[in-house]
Parts: structure tokens; sequence; C-alpha cells
């Protein structure tokens, strides 16, 4: 078990080019990556954790996590750790940030310092994590430290005016940036005019399981939600195109712990006499439970109202699934309308209604191999060299 591990939280790190071994050839980049891999949860940890492997395949990689990511009274769900990897980490992480303790930050950055390493690697996705990634940006960057910052949203999806002069602030120290779409390099502009930005599709996420395909079809088709439930992401909307298209067969399985307070999309269900048509599982679910929703469902629907990317579309293209999307953020860069999916305007519920119908009425049209042709550029290979080299 890592030094300084504790299984409350984590974080990860990783060096690039930086003075090396003699034994290790000259010319392999030395890295370093900072971001929450196993045994958190979520989108940002599996991405780190993938991002980690690939970057360790390409050079020398120090990486460090959370001995305590998120207090509880921050974190809205149940718990930021999966309860199927209890006890369970990345081998060679050392689990030593504490993002409430500034004495950890030191020791952290010291350890990166010390290891002679020429760029850090550090994720950003929420204000949260200001203070601690904005103290060591800083601290990197006097040092002479090539700084990386990789946004998964360059600002948060419920921003406000503080939350946004907080990531001016932290992102400013940054050398360069990576984001996943145009959307995000857009908002790093406007913020940051002058910043040099790389943009990277979100890769497909490989190492989600195989289904066990034990999920019982209810419907003809079968429509899935996956993901938080938050306002930003529309469900309402959703519910209202399930009534319009009471006259198909079609159920809707929506999949996700609640962010919010979800009694006014249940008293919707129950209103609209579609209790027996939606289900509800607001909880978290594992990898393998989560293979089998996608495995059943025929479209995955996203009916955001606002968005940078998304790593649902990743996901569901993993499981080769056609997908809904609002033409929000960086969704379109992702979606090829009736090839990989449908694109639809934001906040209109007889648009989503007329994409199922249009998906109804295509079948049994394969969209798989659409799937793959959109997704083939969406590796873990091209994220790594992107974010080593500073250039798609």
């Amino acid at each position: 078990m890592p030094v300084g591990y504790n299984p409350h939280t984590t974080a990860t790190r990783t060096h690039c080019e930086c003075q090396v071994m003699s034994s290790v050839p000259s010319d392999r980049p030395h890295v370093a990556l900072i971001g929450p891999v196993t045994p958190f949860r979520g989108g940002i940890a599996q991405h780190t954790a993938l991002l980690l492997k690939e970057l360790s395949a390409r050079g020398d990689v120090e990486a460090f996590s959370f001995s305590r990511q998120y207090p509880c009274w921050f974190f809205p769900g149940e718990s930021d750790r999966d309860p199927t990897l209890v006890g369970q980490v990345e081998p060679g992480v050392r689990y030593m940030i504490d993002s409430m303790n500034p004495l950890t930050w030191r020791r952290t950055l010291r350890a990166i310092i010390g290891s002679g390493a020429r760029s850090v690697i550090i994720p950003w996705w929420t204000v949260f994590w200001a203070p601690c990634f904005g103290y060591l940006a800083r601290a990197f960057h006097r040092a002479g430290i090539e700084v990386v910052f990789l946004c998964h949203n360059v600002v948060e999806h419920e921003p406000t005016v503080w939350k946004i002069a907080l990531t001016r602030m932290v992102l400013r120290s940054a050398d360069r940036f990576v984001v996943h779409t145009h959307s995000d390099a857009s908002l790093l502009e406007d913020l940051l005019p002058g910043a040099k930005v790389a943009v990277c599709p979100h890769p497909v996420y490989e190492s989600f399981p195989s289904p066990s395909c034990t999920l019982p079809r209810r419907s003809a088709t079968e429509l899935l939600f996956f993901g938080f439930i938050r306002p930003y992401k529309g469900l309402p909307v959703l519910l209202d195109a399930m009534h319009l298209l009471g006259d198909l067969d079609v159920a809707l399985s929506i999949v996700g712990e609640p962010w919010c307070d979800i009694t006014p999309l249940v008293t919707s269900v129950r209103d609209k006499g579609l209790a027996d048509r939606i289900e509800f599982v607001t909880r978290y679910v594992s990898a393998g439970e989560a293979a089998d929703f996608f495995a059943r469902a025929d479209l995955v629907v996203l009916p955001y109202l606002s968005a940078t990317g998304s790593g649902v579309v990743p996901l569901a293209y993993h499981y080769r699934k056609p997908v809904i999307v609002t033409t929000v953020g960086g969704l379109p860069d992702v979606v090829e309308d009736g090839v990989s999916g449908y694109l639809i305007p934001p906040d209109d519920p007889a648009a989503a209604a007329s994409a199922v119908r249009r998906f109804v009425s295509e079948q049994p049209r394969d969209m798989t191999p659409g799937i793959a042709l959109v997704s083939s550029t969406m590796t873990w290979s091209r994220l790594a060299a992107v974010v080593l080299s500073g250039s798609d």
C-alpha cells in the first residue's frame, strides 16, 4: 500500500522530460500527473487512470493521489469512492494530497520538484480545487516547471462571477492547456486571451467491462439517461418527450445519483401517467451494472440545456450505442447526425421525440459502423500525444 494512503481520498500526478537515470533512454519524457484515480469513482477518476496508463507507456511517470479528495460536506453524493473498489489502489501512485491540508500540498510540491520534472499535468473541473491547484501551479511556474492544465470543464456547469474569477486566477499560472471541445477552447481564449490551447476529443472509455446482458427488455425501444442528475442536464425535457411518444412502445431508464431534488421529476412522471414506462435508478451503479444498462439501451439520450462536453458519449460509443444530444457546448463535436446519433436543439421536447421517432423508423438500420468511424479518433493514445506535445 502506498505511503500516505488514506482510504477516504485520492489524486494522481506524473512527470515529463526531466533528468533520467542512465538506464533509461534520454528521449523518454518524464511527466507528473495530478488527478483522482482508484478507488475514487466518476468520470474524472476513470479518465485520469486511463491517461496515466497511456502516459506510462510513452514515458516515465510519477503519480500522486489524494489522501482526502473532498470533505463530506462538499460532496453531494453518498460517497466519492467506488464501494466496489474499497482497498484497491493504482500501482505506483502516491496518495498524499489532502485537499484540506496545505502541508500536504507543500510535501507534494517538494517531491515533484525534487524529481527533476520539467512538466506537470493538472486536471481542472471545479473551483473547489482553486486553493490547492492554484498554490501548486504558481509554485511549479516559479520553479521553472511547465504547467499543463487538462480542463474537463473550463467553467463549472452552474457558473457565478466569483467562480469565474477564481478560475481565471488559477489558470493564469498555466503554460498551456488541453481541452476536449472547441467550446471550451473558446471559453479559455475569452478568459485568458493568447492562451496556448490544444483540442483533443474525449477518448472512448475502453476499460468498462462487457455486459452480462441479464437486464430484461421492457419495450421495443429502450432509452437510457445516464450520469449524475443535475438541473443543467435537462431531464424535464426528456420526460415531456416521453409524454409525446405515448403511441410508441418506448421505455426510459434514468440511471444516476441525484445532485438535486428529484421530487418534481418523480411527480411529473406520475402526473403524466408514465410510471410504467420510466424507471428511476437513483444511486451510484458499478461499472458492471452500467455495462448492463448500456447493453439494454437502443439509444442513449443527453437532453442537456448547457454543456462543455460529456463522458457519457464516449461511454455510449464504447458499447456501440447511438446517442441523441443537444447542440450545446462541445456535444456536436463528437456526434455526426444520422451516422453516430442525432443532433437536436436544446429545451425542445418535440425535437427529442422526433429524434426517437426517426430512430424507430430507420430500424433495423445498424449504426455500429458509423459509431466506429466517428469514434476512431477518440483514443487515449491521441490524448497522451497531445498532452505531451501540446499540439493536436
